[in-house]
């Protein structure tokens, strides 16, 4: 299997953002201790913009109208969907929501087909199979009947998958990367702001735990990982960053592991080897035509 450097680099880029992804759930369980939903994602994705700010505030001003509805209504839809998930959250473990959250990756290929008018191939469902049968075998072992936090988590991805699918549709790839994601950071940050208002939820951060997760969030989790992402759906199609992207579920469950000490089981690794091999299948060839 032959890569041109570009797409090289792309699914590098996706590596990396799939493992500080992994390390949010764990923040975002912390951050929950000190604020509502709509209170993480205002310090979030305010964080975020305002790191972009001061660096490229020439290319952020110079960017033409089209960029900028662009980056509003995509900061709007990944608040939305990023909200969703964080509500979910407050029901349930945040070992269990890194594998739920990630079915994106099977409802990526029929989003696309919808929108795109692109009919994925055949390795596209595949894997997407193999993908959603490993999220599972986690998923439903070890912790009861589904919850409420269960069908909310589910619902956030069907949104996020929206949200992949609108940026791979609009991102074009003489874009300015930076300008792009300030835009939808500062959207995002603004709409939160406005709903954190209008619902009358404390807007300071409670807590050490709480500053600490929203730090890891805004830095991390936000400013450099939706960045590398959005670099990557550049060059790469949207099944494609689902699929690698859906690897989080694996790394969140490890950090799960690690900080609140639930244990690995052959579950988990039967679900997390099936994750892998959805990867490679995916990987074995060109899964959308037109």
């Amino acid at each position: 299997m032959i890569f041109h450097s570009s797409e090289k680099k792309a699914r590098l880029m996706l590596w990396t953002t799939a493992l500080i992804w992994g390390g949010g759930f764990v923040a975002g369980k912390m951050a929950l201790t000190g604020l509502s939903p709509w209170g993480v994602l205002f310090w979030r994705f305010g964080l975020a913009a305002l790191l972009f700010l001061l660096p490229f505030h020439k290319a952020i001003m110079g960017q033409g109208r089209r960029v900028l509805w662009f980056g509003i209504l995509s900061g709007v839809l990944l608040a939305l969907s990023l909200a969703v998930q964080l509500l979910g959250l407050s029901y349930t473990t945040s070992a269990r929501q890194s594998f739920l959250f990630t079915t994106y990756v099977a409802w990526t290929p029929f989003v696309s087909w919808l929108v795109l008018k692109k009919r994925p191939g055949k390795r596209a469902f595949a894997a997407a199979f193999l993908a959603v049968m490993g999220i599972g075998l986690i998923a439903a072992g070890g912790e009861g009947d589904i919850r409420l936090g269960d069908g909310i988590t589910l619902a956030s991805s069907v949104l996020f998958t929206l949200q992949i699918v609108f940026v791979g549709k609009h991102m074009k790839k003489e874009m300015d990367i930076f300008a792009f994601s300030f835009i939808q950071f500062a959207a995002a940050s603004l709409f939160s702001l406005f709903l954190l208002l209008l619902m009358g939820e404390p807007i300071i951060p409670e807590g050490r735990e709480c500053t600490e997760g929203v730090l890891f969030l805004g830095i991390l989790n936000t400013a450099a990982a939706f960045t590398l992402q959005n670099e990557a759906q550049k060059y790469l199609p949207d099944v494609t960053v689902s699929l690698i992207s859906s690897m989080e579920s694996v790394f969140g469950f490890l950090f799960s592991c690690l900080y609140y000490g639930n244990p690995l089981t052959l579950r988990f690794l039967l679900g997390g080897a099936l994750c892998f091999m959805a990867i490679w299948v995916k990987g074995r060839g060109h899964a959308l035509r037109a």
